[in-house]
């Protein structure tokens, strides 16, 4: 095993950490930052894996790597869905598109299906990232923290950042990685939170994209959200407060990126009763009911 990333094979760079090759069988996910919920990852992804979901194991604590805090991860072998996703505008058909979204919307099902009472509230990470929201004025900010905090808490299992790029297709299933906001709460709080990324990912993929890549997208998440509401159902007055509450949670950690007008106007639309393209909507469940 290497003793330092000198000596270690790069793997993937992302926004808060990099990931080496570790020795046989096991990755090195070394942060750029250090930060308290670096431990709330290496819980998360342990109590995901002893309750049998499939999630890489953890091999050990915080550890230190030329001074960076890190964590060794069971090395999982496959692209991510998204990759496997991007080559189907090539070789791929409708029925693929529909069979992956369908695994992805199975998957979360399934870890929503798993208590998680040992893991922090999802509510105070969502209180602290609404405070922190700058694009919110002071009466907003505080009308969605009001809203938040009236409404119901969950033991669910969350995962928080449930997309494609998150999802490995190993060679014995799909693999849910990176649980860095991984707690406990209500379902619904972490299925709005894919909602948003779903209607962010195709807001910047519209006019931008070719048309048959962004059709492969929308349709990936039609059948995702249709499969997922089919298994654990809910309405759009259900998941409503949640995609406000999201939303602005979203503009602390993803304040300086795109959609940030679509999110700001989201919240505001709900706070006020009022319509929003990206609202799930009543004929959207309707069609969901019927299929």
């Amino acid at each position: 095993m290497p003793d330092s990333i000198e000596n270690a094979t790069p793997l993937a760079r992302g926004a808060t950490a990099d990931v080496y090759a570790w020795g046989d069988g096991r990755v090195l996910k070394l942060f750029h930052d250090r930060i308290p919920m670096h431990a709330l990852e290496v819980s998360a992804t342990r109590i995901a894996h002893e309750a049998g979901l499939p999630v890489p194991a953890v091999l050990s604590d915080l550890i230190e790597v030329d001074q960076r805090e890190g964590i060794v991860f069971e090395r999982i072998e496959g692209p991510t869905l998204l990759e496997q996703l991007q080559d189907l505008p090539r070789s791929g058909s409708t029925a693929t598109i529909r069979d992956y979204a369908r695994q992805a919307a199975e998957l979360h099902a399934r870890i929503h299906s798993t208590e998680a009472s040992d893991l922090p509230s999802l509510v105070e990470i969502l209180d602290w990232s609404i405070q922190e929201a700058a694009p919110l004025d002071t009466g907003t900010r505080q009308a969605v923290l009001d809203l938040l905090h009236g409404l119901p808490d969950g033991n669910s299992l969350c995962h928080n950042d449930y997309y494609p790029r998150n999802l490995v297709l190993s060679g014995t299933g799909m693999v849910a990685i990176d649980w860095a906001i991984g707690s406990r709460g209500n379902r619904l709080a972490d299925c709005a939170r894919t909602l948003l990324i779903s209607r962010m990912w195709l807001g910047g993929m519209k006019g931008q994209a070719p048309n048959n890549v962004y059709r492969l997208w929308e349709q990936f998440w039609e059948i995702y959200f249709r499969r997922y509401a089919e298994l654990r159902p809910y309405t759009p007055q259900d998941i409503w407060p949640w995609q406000a509450v999201t939303a602005a949670a979203s503009l602390c950690w993803e304040g300086s990126r795109m959609a940030t007008e679509p999110r700001v106007s989201l919240v505001q639309a709900v706070l006020e009763g009022s319509g929003h393209p990206w609202l799930v909507r009543q004929e959207h469940m309707a069609a969901i009911s019927a299929a």
